[in-house]
């Protein structure tokens, strides 16, 4: 049977050893809830970046910082560090400890980020809680909208820079992302400008490949073409889509199964109004509009 956080905190041990394997699969910036017994503990700068924004104590064990939340109040600490603009691994025990003879097995289940929360302790009632994907080829955006805790699954493409900003603020996504290639690109930074709430994440080109994600998107709503949905040939579009399904399911290791529909608009389905406009009317919160970039990358898990 396994021995508790004091031993873990015991670089020498298995379990260290099965921590920091687990640890180096995952994205260096998010934050991995470890679970030992009827705790999620975090170590070394997990630990430091954490206690601070969830209240909690931070201590050191053989040199080695730690601080650990509750199992039963998990959602309760999440919510915080989403908020906070936080990524997390949550890595839970997959076989019972009881019957193990050495380390009880362990894997990531599942990875929570701002734009892919379902809980309710974090969501705001009444709101789209939307995942942004963005790909650009020449002066063809993409944009596919996805709000992970509905189901709903939307996109739209434009040439037009305008189009693509009023459509990002009117979403107002709380993470979006892009081809790694893109992070820099001084047209996408001009577009986001402002939303110091969105959190960037950069992916691995590939993953925006567009015969890629055209099959992504066959294979899981089981057509044979994408003529049904309206998108087959609009390959910013398809780029976009696959790529936020591979993200949060291959990534994430999120359930994407309900999501069963995806929509193609046009900017002529809506009114378009200038942000002075939206302001005036307060039809965003005016957060959405303040000046300045908060224009923080990471890297996909």
């Amino acid at each position: 049977m396994e021995r508790g956080c004091g031993a873990m905190a015991d670089t020498s041990t298995p379990m260290m050893r099965q921590y920091r394997r687990i640890k180096g699969e995952i994205s260096p910036d998010i934050i991995l809830f470890f679970r030992l017994g009827d705790f999620y503990e975090m170590f070394f700068e997990d630990a430091k970046a954490a206690a601070p924004i969830l209240d909690i104590a931070l201590t050191k064990r053989h040199d080695v910082p730690m601080c650990g939340v509750p199992v039963h109040a998990l959602d309760g600490y999440l919510a915080k560090l989403i908020r906070a603009g936080k990524k997390v691994a949550v890595c839970d025990q997959v076989e019972d400890a009881s019957a193990s003879k050495g380390i009880v097995r362990r894997e990531v289940t599942r990875v929570v980020t701002p734009g892919t929360v379902i809980e309710d302790s974090v969501l705001e009632s009444g709101k789209n809680n939307f995942l942004a994907a963005i790909c650009r080829s020449g002066d063809v955006f993409g944009l596919v909208l996805l709000d992970l805790s509905t189901g709903l699954f939307e996109a739209e493409e434009t040439r037009d820079v305008s189009t693509l900003t009023a459509s990002i603020r009117k979403a107002l996504p709380m993470e979006c992302i892009v081809p790694s290639e893109m992070a820099d690109d001084t047209v996408f930074r001009e577009v986001v400008a402002g939303l110091s709430s969105m959190h960037i994440s950069a992916c691995e080109d590939w993953t925006f490949d567009y015969d890629t994600a055209r099959d992504n998107l066959i294979r899981h709503f089981g057509v044979h073409s994408l003529d049904g949905f309206g998108c087959e040939g609009k390959k910013e579009i398809v780029r976009a889509a696959g790529a936020a399904l591979y993200y949060v399911r291959e990534d994430l290791r999120r359930q994407v199964d309900h999501i069963r529909s995806f929509r193609v608009s046009s900017a002529t389905d809506f009114l378009i109004m200038d942000e002075p406009t939206c302001a005036n009317l307060d039809l965003v919160k005016q957060q959405g509009w303040s000046v300045g970039v908060n224009f923080s990358v990471s890297a996909c898990p």
